[in-house]
């Protein structure tokens, strides 16, 4: 009976985050300044990383820095380390889904993220940026133009924190 309710109290906990999560457009927020590293699997090129970190980083959401694993070595640690954005170009996505971006919080605070950015995908326009904003705790936004619309062809550059 306890491992009964305990299921339940997690399962009722799970879906009270996600309708607060979907209520809100920032969920959570890093500590400290992330790096992005870029696993072997992504052949999304440097330079469109930094481009999608200048774009942010105008809009006063740091990177500290930008590696390439050609290793592996930290990729393979896990996806869940601290103060980590890693790009991967591997995964799962649901049917009509471009990318994904998985986060990590504990009490609003982001602890990791994992874009999953397939590698047909890489150039597509404002898709890492997008991801990128998901990646520093943010949900979609339903207005036209806004770089966190959840539907790409109906989003764009603009950027403002919604009321």
């Amino acid at each position: 009976m306890l491992v009964i309710s305990g299921i339940i109290g997690f399962a009722l906990g799970r879906c009270y985050k996600v309708a607060w999560e979907e209520s809100q457009f920032i969920v959570a927020g890093w500590g400290d300044n992330p790096i992005i590293v870029i696993c072997p699997d992504s052949s999304v090129t440097d330079y469109r990383v930094q481009s999608a970190v200048d774009w942010w980083d105008k809009r006063g959401y740091i990177i500290d820095y930008v590696h390439r694993d050609t290793t592996g070595h930290i990729c393979n640690k896990g996806r869940w380390s601290e103060g980590i954005i890693f790009i991967r170009a591997e995964g799962d996505l649901l049917p009509g889904t471009y990318a994904i971006t998985s986060r990590l919080t504990i009490l609003n605070k982001m602890i990791s993220a994992e874009i999953l950015l397939p590698n047909e995908q890489r150039y597509t326009p404002r898709l890492l940026e997008h991801e990128m904003g998901h990646a520093f705790g943010m949900s979609h936004v339903e207005k036209i133009g806004h770089i966190m619309h959840p539907i790409l062809e109906r989003g764009g550059e603009k950027f403002w924190i919604p009321d």
